[in-house]
C-alpha cells in the first residue's frame, strides 16, 4: 500500500513523500520542491498507481468560529504530552504558502486521485502524542530533513486513515459546519484515545 504526504512550505520547502507499508517493510521516497504543482508531478513520477490515501499537512478545513474544535483537541493532547500550545497554530495566524499550497494540493490531490481519502494532517502535535510517530520520524532517510520528515508523516497518518488504525478518528467530526476549501469533504485524522 503507497500513502503520499505533502508539507506545502513556499519556494524550495514543499516536502513530498511516497510511503510504501509492505507488511513490516516500510520505505520512504520523496524530496522537496516550491509548489504543488512540482510536489503532486514528483509524487505521481514515484507512485505505482493511485496512492491509498493522501496526508496534508496543512489546515484543510476552515469554521466560522474564533478557533476550530479540532485545534483544541489536539492542543490538549500535545500539552497532556508535555508539549505547548505553540505546537498548534490558530488557522488565522498562519503563513500563506502554508494555507494557499495546502488547499491547492489537496483539489490537485482529488482531481488526480478521485478514489484516495485525504486527511488533514499535522506532524508536530503527532510526533508529541504518538509514540509510534515517534519511531516512525526516526527512520535514517528522514533525520534532519524537516519538510521530508514532515511529508512522510503526512503519509503516515494517511496510512492510519487507510487501514482504519485503532484509536484514530476523524476531528472534522467535531466541527459545526465545516468550509472545505478545497471544494471536497477531507478528513483530520488522529490519534485521540486520549481525549475525553
Amino acid at each position: 500500500m503507497q500513502c503520499v504526504g505533502f508539507d506545502p512550505g513556499g519556494k524550495n520547502a514543499f516536502g513530498w513523500c511516497i510511503v510504501s507499508f509492505d507488511g513490516s517493510s516500510v520505505t520512504c521516497e520523496g524530496g522537496v520542491v516550491s509548489d504543488a504543482c512540482g510536489a503532486l508531478d514528483a509524487a505521481q513520477a514515484v507512485l505505482e498507481g493511485p496512492p491509498a490515501a493522501v496526508g496534508i499537512d496543512a489546515p484543510l478545513f476552515w469554521v466560522n468560529d474564533d478557533d476550530r474544535d479540532a485545534d483544541r483537541a489536539v492542543r490538549a493532547l500535545v500539552r497532556a504530552a508535555g508539549g505547548h500550545n505553540g505546537t498548534v497554530g490558530h488557522v488565522n495566524s498562519l503563513r500563506g504558502a502554508c494555507l494557499v499550497q495546502g488547499v491547492l494540493v489537496a483539489r490537485k490531490a482529488a482531481e488526480c486521485w478521485a478514489g484516495a481519502a485525504i486527511t488533514e494532517a499535522h506532524p508536530k502535535a503527532l510526533r508529541q502524542v504518538c509514540a509510534k510517530a515517534r519511531v516512525f520520524a526516526d527512520r535514517p532517510e528522514l533525520v534532519g530533513v524537516g519538510h521530508l520528515r514532515d511529508a512522510a508523516l503526512a503519509a503516515f497518518a494517511a496510512h492510519a486513515l487507510a487501514t482504519d488504525a485503532a484509536g484514530w478518528h476523524d476531528l472534522v467530526k467535531r466541527e459545526r459546519e465545516p468550509f472545505f476549501p478545497s471544494g471536497a469533504p477531507v478528513r483530520y485524522w488522529f490519534p485521540v484515545q486520549l481525549l475525553a
